[in-house]
């Protein structure tokens, strides 16, 4: 089970796995994360692997497998994106195509030829603090570079919230101008937004728990809206870092994300943003991408845990079907 599935045809998965440089990070982002899928039946896949030696290595993968489903082709050929929302996309299009879809979808499209991926290899490291702040609030962390492509975001801090009754406050300097920077304003499908909290106190509700969610919909910028739920846990050891993740990124702050209060400097922290395949073709990119698997798989197994349990302090409420999260099912 990889952490994303790609799609693409034969053609482009032979010339992927002859190992040329020009292909050599997305041969390295397929080898060791991606579940490939193929317009093939079953049984086509074992008798390709038994007479292509590259298809038969990567069939062998213990973290990764190679598919056979036509009826997501089927979807592919009808311009059903909405069907692939975490999934790589390695197409037959031109560029202006494929952009199209990582705008209006979120999700990593690409034709062989175009550096898309290889433009992306990027890291951000900031520091918010009274002496030598390189924020001055939490907008400026993507004025230079957006977070593309992306259609889902999940929040992971223990400290969120620990008040809830200012939880409107820390939102207004913190978590919104977060969020109104990272939803692109080109989706044309709703925003999947989880937020990951502690509730040890029991402070957060079921009932204060809709009030919130009900709330954040206004106030996040999304032509086409957007989903939202909140995953509460009493746990203070499975979640260590403070972070939000996205489709394809990984954004970490050391001492949590409430860091302005009225535009002012609450709580020091420092941290960083990446693309998650940086530096792929290393040992540390691959641990960053191993950070972001883990992450995104504790909040899988938390949320089949939270249903099991459901009281009013640990709890699941609003839209948990986040895309981050579908290729654990």
């Amino acid at each position: 089970m990889g952490a994303h599935k790609l799609f693409c045809n034969e053609d482009i998965l032979e010339e992927i796995l002859l190992m040329s440089e020009d292909h050599l990070t997305v041969y390295n982002i397929i080898d060791q994360f991606c579940d490939v899928v193929l317009n093939n039946e079953e049984e086509e896949i074992f008798e390709l692997i038994k007479v292509n030696p590259l298809l038969k290595a990567l069939f062998k993968r213990e973290n990764a497998g190679l598919l056979a489903d036509k009826g997501k082709f089927k979807n592919l050929a009808k311009e059903e994106y909405e069907n692939f929302l975490n999934d790589i996309l390695i197409l037959d299009l031109n560029e202006d195509k494929t952009k199209d879809i990582r705008d209006k979808y979120g999700i990593l499209a690409i034709n062989l030829e175009e550096t898309f991926i290889q433009n992306q290899n990027y890291h951000y490291g900031y520091s918010i603090d009274s002496t030598k702040s390189t924020l001055n609030c939490w907008s400026e962390l993507f004025t230079e570079k957006p977070l593309t492509p992306l259609n889902s975001a999940i929040i992971i801090d223990n400290f969120l919230w620990s008040d809830v009754q200012k939880y409107s406050e820390e939102n207004n300097d913190n978590i919104y101008p977060i969020l109104n920077s990272i939803v692109p304003d080109t989706l044309d499908i709703p925003f999947h937004l989880m937020i990951v909290l502690q509730n040890k106190g029991g402070n957060l509700t079921k009932n204060k728990a809709k009030e919130i969610i009900k709330k954040m919909k206004k106030k996040i910028t999304s032509k086409s809206g957007v989903e939202i739920s909140l995953i509460t846990q009493t746990d203070t050891k499975t979640f260590h870092e403070r972070v939000i993740l996205t489709n394809y990124h990984y954004i970490y702050s050391h001492k949590g994300f409430i860091a302005f209060d009225k535009k002012r400097i609450k709580n020091e922290t420092n941290g960083d943003r990446n693309w998650v395949f940086k530096d792929i073709d290393n040992y540390i990119g691959e641990i960053q991408k191993h950070k972001h698997i883990s992450n995104a798989h504790k909040v899988h197994e938390l949320i089949k845990k939270n249903k099991l349990i459901d009281t009013n302090t640990i709890f699941n409420e609003g839209f948990v079907e986040n895309a981050i999260l579908s290729n654990f099912n």
